[in-house]
């Protein structure tokens, strides 16, 4: 039977323990940049997974929305719910523990609603290092960084958050329970539902526990900036890296003249790593479990690239602290894109041979349409690009025409080049349009058909994902 909202949630309420519901204050209200907001909703604080299976239960039986609330730290609006009906959303900040962590293993399971930086804390306790790096590390959560594949800063030596799980413990939507906690790093027997899950935002499950990688905690690190003449130059240098370091190379980050002058403009730093600022440049970091000497093979080999004319200059982190001020730099210009205010943001990737060409066009058809900045950015090393334009006079930050304008421009471009819209962001709703028409019909209907075999009441996160 079908009731009004407001009648299936005055009935959700009935059938759940009053100790389960909590405030639904602004902060679930809308998300960092302002895109989308919701304007009703309750609020439950599960503190166990039979919690979680409880109240998903319920909602299934209600045909309730239920939406799932990390920390709250997505870009593409997955966490807010803007339907007609009243959601129930489902924080997860109650289930945050430390189950456990085995040296020996290499493993550690965690609870989704651990924030990422305590439990890089606590592993870092153990002489171990948990590899996710992402700007929001301070307040995002597991089980979000899970349910939207993160990627970041070690993508190029680590991989996604895909793959760094091994197990996963999934509420489904009809409430009950998928036990896959595996621990083992070989296990090819029956489908491996855990990565249908991982990146699934919310719409197929909510995770509640995962078994994650950890490993050793490097014994030398080296890192530095190093200025380069161009974008071709910066791809030609990963490649040198490569070939001198392998997999020694744990960061390759792009940055570029516009990012610098945002951090130094907002004031989020005192000073910047080189006196002039140049228009291309690579932080780069190498990590090694052994003591190699690798800081000065770092200075070496990138004497040898600046006589191959691949960079210009060279500023080495010589102590941890510099180390630490080179990586707290590049994770504020995020930071400075927002106190900038940008009109469109983009988080893109394409093949690295072509992210000159991705620049290139980009840049070109942006200043067609006058009076723009374009900011660009990112983790090179995966082909990974955060293209952010700018109207630094302010004039057009809410003119929509123009912003649609600029996202249709860096779909088509994307499109060209055989890249993805989304790299590391998720879907969400902002994206859905553009996963509409990026794929394939016989793509489109396998979403659809396991969105409709495993929700059949498209309760869980109704309106992300699945086209």
């Amino acid at each position: 039977m079908q009731y009004p909202s407001q009648e299936k949630i005055a009935k959700l309420r009935e059938k759940l323990n009053p100790s389960l519901f909590s405030e639904f204050s602004v902060r679930y209200k809308s998300e960092p940049r302002g895109q989308f907001e919701a304007s009703e909703g309750i609020l439950l604080a599960p503190e166990t997974t039979r919690d979680v299976a409880e109240i998903v239960s319920h909602c299934n039986t209600l045909k309730i929305p239920v939406i799932p609330y990390g920390g709250g730290t997505g870009l593409v609006g997955g966490q807010i719910y803007t339907g007609p009906e009243i959601p129930a959303v489902i924080s997860l900040h109650k289930l945050n523990r430390i189950r456990d962590i085995s040296a020996t293993d290499n493993l550690v399971t965690v609870e989704a609603g651990c924030i990422l930086q305590k439990l890089q804390e606590h592993v870092a306790q153990s002489n171990l290092l948990f590899p996710l790096s992402i700007a929001s590390k301070g307040s995002c959560q597991i089980g979000g960084n899970l349910a939207t594949n993160a990627g970041g800063v070690h993508v190029i030596r680590y991989g996604n958050t895909r793959d760094l799980c091994l197990g996963l413990e999934v509420v489904l939507p009809d409430g009950s329970v998928m036990n896959n906690l595996n621990s083992l790093y070989k296990d090819n027997l029956g489908l491996d539902l855990k990565n249908l899950m991982i990146g699934s935002e919310g719409t197929l499950g909510i995770i509640t526990v995962a078994t994650m990688k950890v490993f050793p905690k490097p014994v030398e690190e080296a890192t530095a900036y190093l200025s380069v003449p161009d974008l071709d130059s910066a791809i030609m240098l990963l490649q040198f890296f490569r070939e001198n370091f392998g997999g020694l190379i744990s960061a390759f980050e792009l940055i570029s003249e516009t990012s610098f002058q945002f951090v130094k403009k907002t004031g989020l730093v005192a000073r910047l790593p080189f006196e002039t600022i140049p228009k291309w440049a690579v932080l780069v970091e190498l990590g090694s479990e052994f003591h190699i000497d690798l800081h000065e093979r770092l200075v070496e080999v990138s004497g040898q690239a600046l006589s191959k004319k691949l960079i210009l200059d060279g500023v080495f982190a010589n102590s941890e602290k510099q180390r630490l001020d080179f990586w707290n730099l590049r994770e504020l210009i995020p930071e400075a894109n927002s106190r900038i205010g940008a009109i469109a943001t983009n988080d893109i990737s394409v093949p690295i041979s072509k992210i000159s060409k991705f620049v290139e066009i980009a840049d070109a058809e942006i200043a067609k349409l006058g009076g723009l900045t374009a900011n660009c950015f990112g983790h090179i090393g995966d082909g990974n690009i955060h293209y952010n334009v700018f109207d630094l006079s302010g004039e057009s930050h809410d003119n929509l025409e123009l912003k649609s304008k600029i996202r249709e421009i860096i779909f088509s471009i994307v499109n060209s080049l055989e890249g993805s819209s989304s790299a590391e962001h998720g879907t969400g709703r902002l994206r859905i349009n553009e996963l509409r028409r990026s794929r394939d019909k016989t793509y489109l209907s396998t979403i659809r058909k396991i969105k409709g075999t495993m929700d059949p009441n498209n309760i869980m996160n109704p309106g992300v994902l699945v086209p």
